[in-house]
């Protein structure tokens, strides 16, 4: 309720505009990303960027990996057109660029049925995560006020812990969404969720900026559902899923999290809730069972499900409703913040 009554309290005081401009920015990134598919299939074929099946692969013939160049190429456009070339808009631009050559190697490598070594991936990851740091969008602290303290009371972080923390969840989420894109649909259609969610929150907040590249990036990735959803056409590959964390982490991080008070944290991990979760619950798997944490296996969410004999569409349909949980969560204890 508290979101319509912004929505009706925007209008009220003119806002048509800004709220005009959300809907034609997601539906422009949607359009966008859905005539540039075919190009990407195209591409894909042209370069043999395709998924050979072997081993834990779910697919039985070669699958292309470039929808991710797609959306990448969309959301960009998209906010680059409607928010001008900001700094956040260069960030994502030069970011996900770095991730996407990175990605295209890697998928390149599965076009040869070879793996590509995780140590280099995980270097660029971190330089991509310093130079967000360098570029000042960061953990910057954490107001107690919502505990009680002083009213505006806030605590400023030390540099070197909001370098790491900073850098930690940009790595993090960028390997969070990139674990899930193990089923059709499945990456996508989380970070649909998450990025609605972070929509909301930044339009309530009046961060009319992150508001625009959230409802942009759920454009983009909705439109590649349409041809990865099961059966899937095409896989976003690991160029997709890195820009995919990738993105959600700069708008969380300049959106909800900024000059953030402990319940906007709680509140964002859960607009975050189900690849945070995934990856939780891999994590402590794997060291239970005394396993690299790098090391592929199908110890994830999907994988589980579909051991218990769910078909992936099934699997895929009940994460989704765990996402849409997660979200519903989210704005409630959000909303419970403003009341």
């Amino acid at each position: 309720m508290f979101i319509l009554s912004t929505l009706e309290t925007r209008i009220k005081c003119g806002q048509v505009r800004e709220l005009f401009t959300y809907v034609v920015s997601g539906l422009s990134s949607f359009f966008l990303v859905y005539l540039l598919m075919p190009a990407a299939h195209w591409l894909a074929w042209k370069t043999k960027l395709l998924d050979i099946p072997r081993g834990r692969k779910g697919h039985s013939h070669p699958m292309p990996l470039s929808g991710g160049v797609a959306m990448f190429v969309g959301m960009i456009v998209v906010s680059a057109f409607f928010a001008g070339v900001q700094k956040i808009v260069a960030v994502l631009a030069v970011g996900g660029a770095v991730l996407m050559a990175i990605g295209w190697a890697d998928d390149a490598f599965k076009g040869m049925q070879k793996d590509f070594p995780a140590l280099p991936k995980l270097l660029v990851q971190l330089l991509v995560g310093m130079m967000v740091f360098f570029f000042d969008i960061r953990f910057r602290g954490v107001s107690l006020s919502w505990l009680g303290g002083e009213d505006g009371a806030f605590i400023t972080f030390p540099v070197w812990v909001s370098f790491l923390a900073t850098v930690v969840w940009i790595v993090g989420l960028i390997n969070m969404v990139n674990f899930l894109d193990g089923v059709d649909g499945l990456a996508a259609g989380a970070t649909v969720f998450s990025a609605v969610t972070l929509f909301f929150l930044s339009m309530v907040k009046g961060q009319d900026l992150t508001a625009l590249l959230a409802v942009a990036l759920t454009g983009a990735a909705l439109a590649f559902l349409r041809f990865n959803f099961y059966p899937a056409k095409i896989f976003m590959g690991d160029a997709g899923s890195m820009f995919l964390g990738f993105a959600l982490a700069i708008i969380s991080l300049e959106g909800t999290m900024k000059g953030a008070t402990l319940i906007s944290l709680v509140v964002t991990v859960l607009a975050l809730g189900l690849p945070v979760v995934d990856t939780v619950q891999v994590m402590i798997s794997r060291l239970l069972a005394g396993s690299p944490m790098y090391q592929a296996d199908r110890r994830h969410v999907h994988h589980r499900l579909m051991s218990h004999g769910l078909t992936a569409k099934q699997t895929v349909v009940v994460l989704y409703l765990v996402s849409f949980l997660f979200s519903a969560l989210s704005l409630f204890l959000f909303y419970f913040q403003k009341i």
